[in-house]
């Protein structure tokens, strides 16, 4: 890791706007995302945690340039993301990619998993024919899929297969950060441990910084150093993972740890100092 932040948010707001307000000339509005500030270092993994609605799949989207911030800035590698203008620049698609909630969705269902891979490969290193094949082929290799998948189309898949061929996808033009939108939520409990244990070795042998999106506390133990709280638009608490779930400040986060499954409750209870669980 290095001492500037990879990525820094500061003062991020977002605002969406909706339809008419009973005052004449006025439009309905909902804040989303008020004043968040965080870093992410290279190479670390960062968490943003909170139910439905409480602004963190928002923030993600601001970083891909999917949203328009309302005020805030977004700098990645020095470079200050919201002023790239219409235009958002190749080197920046390239350095910054996502894992999406839903990989059936997210994957062309008329194209062959090694299509996929080859396109993005074409695209982003302008190599084609063999050498984008054997690209592909490594490239599923580090997924922990076989080559053969490569000829497969995505509905021939599961949903944790699918997944990895998504997962393939992000790492194919090389980036620094990847933005795991609720990567595991539509899997199954065994396949979600083994794709979250897939981003863990990945984020390790590849030094690879994470901002991981999710509403459950106990799936981003495993892939986060920092993780920050968020409940209606701000973030409550943020702190180094293992003191986050130890000894939870905020309420709200106590709150959350209290709906966490566990096969020994007692003793999560009583890690976690949450008052009126015995």
């Amino acid at each position: 890791m290095t001492d500037s932040p990879l990525l820094q948010v500061r003062d991020l707001a977002i605002t969406y706007y909706g339809g008419g307000s009973i005052i004449p000339g006025r439009r309905r509005s909902f804040d989303a995302v008020k004043g968040v500030s965080f870093d992410i270092a290279a190479g670390q993994g960062f968490a943003l945690v909170g139910e439905s609605g409480s602004g963190k799949t928002t923030i993600g989207r601001a970083i891909l340039r999917l949203v328009t911030p309302s005020r805030g800035s977004i700098v990645f590698d020095g470079q200050d993301v919201t002023a790239f203008g219409r235009r958002t620049p190749l080197s920046f698609r390239r350095d910054v990619q996502v894992v999406f909630q839903d990989p059936r969705s997210s994957l062309n269902p008329r194209r062959t998993v090694r299509d996929t891979l080859m396109q993005v490969l074409k695209r982003h290193f302008g190599v084609a024919g063999a050498q984008a094949a054997a690209q592909a082929a490594e490239l599923l290799d580090q997924v922990g899929l076989p080559s053969y998948h490569l000829n497969r189309y995505p509905g021939e898949l599961s949903g944790g297969q699918q997944q990895r061929v998504a997962i393939a996808r992000a790492l194919a033009p090389k980036p620094r950060l990847l933005v795991c939108d609720e990567p595991v939520s539509a899997l199954d409990v065994s396949t979600q441990s083994q794709i979250l244990n897939l981003l863990a070795d990945l984020r390790r042998d590849l030094n690879l910084a994470y901002l991981f999106i999710s509403h459950d506390l106990a799936v981003v133990r495993q892939v986060a150093d920092i993780v920050a709280v968020m409940h209606r638009g701000v973030i409550v608490e943020t702190g180094p993972t293992e003191t986050l779930y130890t000894q939870p400040a905020a309420e709200y986060t106590k709150i959350l740890l209290a709906s966490v499954p566990s096969l020994e409750p007692r003793r999560r209870a009583r890690d976690a100092e949450i008052p009126g669980v015995q």
